[in-house]
């Protein structure tokens, strides 16, 4: 049996089986050009059946990581010509695909979408958006001093702003940053978080877009970006030199 293909037992299979393969594809152990094994081999080494392999290769294929050759076989592509967003995602899962360097270029592109996100909003939020807000302050105010907590509360900021924007392309965006930020959350909310600090930012940022003043609301949020972004950094930085992320870090389980 293939020491990397070790068997399954889940009550999704085919999900397992395509995270599995997909954690060899984005890692490397399956190079791109490469030939993944048949159907029968991999039913053989995960232990599961092939109609649980079929539907795993289809979402790879849909993530466009491999590409299908009928009569041929399946055959990694390169993960860089991939559209699939989700993918962002996928590498930020498994600590061996996560780098320093992925993470800056993360923030890099999150940087030009949220401050275009928080100008509309500011443009075209409802009042009922406005109120939601309100709310979200009150409950920071309240228990944002607990790094889970918090971080629940920004999750569901940065969900609010996507939706004030009512531009369903940044809504879908922010709700894949919204996922992201969930991953990355222990980075920056931790018992080294500037509570205060974090409360203050979000009362002027809700205040600018209560204003609808997306000059005054892109201001507020690149001020807390600078901070976050430098928090996230120098942690991930750490934990590469460690080598608790990147290629040095071992795999889940290991």
């Amino acid at each position: 049996m293939n020491a990397n293909l070790e068997s399954l037992a889940s009550p999704r299979r085919s999900d397992a089986v395509a995270e599995r393969l997909r954690g060899l594809i984005l890692t490397g152990v399956y190079a791109v050009g490469s030939r993944l094994p048949n159907e029968r081999e991999l039913s053989e080494s995960l232990a599961v059946n092939r109609a649980s392999v079929r539907e795993a290769l289809k979402r790879l294929e849909f993530l466009e990581l491999i590409e299908v050759r009928h009569g041929q076989g399946s055959f990694v592509r390169e993960v860089r010509g991939s559209s699939a967003l989700q993918l962002i995602e996928d590498l930020l899962r498994d600590r061996r695909t996560i780098t320093a360097e992925l993470l800056r270029q993360v923030l890099e592109f999150r940087r030009h979408m949220t401050v275009h996100a928080v100008e509309l909003a500011a443009r075209n939020r409802s009042e009922a958006d406005v109120d939601r807000a309100r709310a979200l302050i009150e409950r920071e105010e309240r228990d944002g001093r607990e790094p889970a907590v918090a971080l629940e509360i920004d999750v569901e900021m940065n969900a609010l702003i996507g939706e004030a924007t009512g531009n369903l392309v940044y809504q879908f965006l922010t709700n894949l940053f919204t996922r992201l930020l969930r991953q990355l959350g222990p980075l920056y909310y931790n018992e080294h978080r500037d509570f205060a600090r974090s409360l203050r930012n979000h009362r002027e940022l809700f205040a600018a877009i209560e204003a609808a003043d997306p000059v005054a609301a892109r201001r507020v949020l690149e001020e807390m970006l600078d901070y976050s972004e430098a928090a996230i950094m120098l942690e991930a930085n750490r934990l590469e030199s460690e080598g608790l992320i990147g290629p040095a870090a071992r795999a889940p389980g290991a």
